[in-house]
């Protein structure tokens, strides 16, 4: 992480990539620009993906018109708030109802969020630590056999927040409110109670146009958390509500997301289909498919990048590319936008994902961009640097991949903080097809 950060904000000046005043005007053959270079790209499928220990998870399932049905469900583990020890409820407290609130972030999600889905709530039965890496394709560690809960759940409103309230089974919360033994301190209920796998696998989302919901959740929200609903004494209209909280932040909290993507239910007549499961690339020129949370990625390529090279070295002042969204497929509204943002990366000899050279420097990841630009729906990239060095002969072309992600440094490794999706207009599309442009200038005094 240091290396990055040293990266990040080492602003050395390059007068090879931002520009040629610093050449003598005897040293400049001219400007030359040039638009006409193929690009070659399909869609590819990702394995699994890390999922990372923060307050933002996502939860629920989702049957999208062009991607098919996608479960995401989340592991989380509880803590005794503030670190209190000799939590005692009362000898005579009487459980009334138990439920997991999860507070909605941003309306950040997909899908239709007046939908109801089936939540079904397993304990975990080996602990999970936030010290551990996870994958997205890890879900063995609750017991499958013990149903904590499976109940019909629609986004709500609490506190003036959108939420979600999961009804836990009375039994399973009336042991952990009455057993004073495991709720000495926070390892011994975290031993005792070790958490939740939270899961909508079992909603039924035909026919389609039903969607499903995926949202994203601060974990660690103050409504957040499992409450346990009591009185002391026998229960009646006549006692007091009292309410004991669990919350899913804290120092040992953990709690990462599960992803399975159902691509092979897809129609087989797909494009999408046809491009990940059966691997023709050919059918990239038709369109190209991005999803977020490990879905897809683009892989690409432009041979012509190495045409550039000749006898004199060039200086390189703006190599762009350019991705369109296919207007046919934009869906009006709020329940498929794109994402925010994109990373454009170049691919190692093993096939490896690199940072791009112009992410790692605050001026040219300014340049070097990657948001969605809504006015003309398109992503938009500068490679400058990248194209510089190809040129120079100090790194070799290989292709490049597309990917949802946040292109910072910092946070471009990250493939589980955005969920969104958007289809791009293939090479066939003769106005919108994904484009590549250079400008650059030789220097005749600096010949190889």
């Amino acid at each position: 992480m240091a290396a990055i950060l040293v990266l990040v904000f080492a602003c050395k000046k390059d007068t090879s990539v931002l520009g040629v005043g610093g050449q003598p005007a005897t040293d400049v053959l001219g400007t030359t620009f040039s638009d006409t270079s193929k690009i070659y790209a399909h869609t590819v499928k990702y394995d699994t993906i890390a999922s990372f220990s923060d307050r933002f998870k996502f939860l629920g399932s989702n049957h999208d018109p062009y991607f098919g049905r996608t479960d995401v469900g989340l592991y989380v583990n509880l803590n005794i708030p503030n670190g209190v020890v000799g939590t005692d409820f009362g000898l005579d407290a009487n459980l009334v109802s138990a439920e997991i609130i999860l507070t909605v972030q941003d309306l950040n999600f997909i899908g239709n969020n007046t939908i109801t889905l089936n939540y079904s709530v397993f304990p975990i039965s080996t602990a999970i630590s936030n010290s551990v890496a996870y994958y997205t394709n890890q879900d063995g560690f609750h017991n499958k056999n013990s149903l904590l809960a499976n109940a019909e759940v629609k986004m709500d409103t609490l506190l003036g927040r959108y939420v979600i309230r999961i009804p836990i089974d009375n039994n399973y919360a009336k042991a952990m409110l009455n057993n004073t033994t495991y709720l000495a301190d926070n390892t011994i209920f975290q031993n005792t109670y070790k958490g939740f796998y939270i899961t909508t696998e079992g909603t039924n989302l035909n026919p389609v146009s039903a969607q499903g919901l995926i949202a994203k959740y601060d974990v660690e929200d103050a409504i957040s958390g499992l409450y346990l609903y009591y009185q002391n004494g026998t229960p009646s209209a006549t006692k007091t509500n009292k309410k004991a909280y669990f919350s899913f932040s804290g120092s040992t909290s953990d709690k990462f997301n599960t992803v399975k993507y159902h691509s092979n239910e897809l129609p087989p007549s797909s494009n999408l289909y046809q491009q990940i499961i059966k691997h023709d690339t050919t059918l990239g020129k038709d369109n190209l498919y991005l999803k977020g949370l490990g879905g897809t990625k683009v892989k690409f390529y432009i041979p012509s990048i190495n045409n550039y090279a000749d006898s004199f070295p060039v200086s390189v002042n703006r190599a762009e590319v350019i991705f369109n969204l296919d207007p046919s497929f934009i869906t009006p509204g709020w329940q498929y936008l794109p994402p925010p943002k994109l990373a454009l990366l170049p691919i190692s000899t093993d096939s490896r994902e690199l940072f791009a050279l112009d992410e790692l420097n605050i001026t040219d990841l300014a340049r070097y961009d990657g948001n969605f630009d809504a006015t003309n729906n398109r992503y938009v990239f500068n490679i400058a640097r990248q194209v510089q060095s190809i040129l120079r002969g100090r790194s070799t072309n290989y292709g490049f991949y597309l990917v949802v992600a946040d292109p910072t440094p910092l946070y471009t490794p990250r493939r589980d903080n955005y969920i969104e999706r958007v289809i791009l207009a293939g090479s066939n599309n003769a106005l919108l097809k994904p484009k590549f442009s250079l400008s650059y200038v030789k220097l005749r005094n600096d010949k190889k």
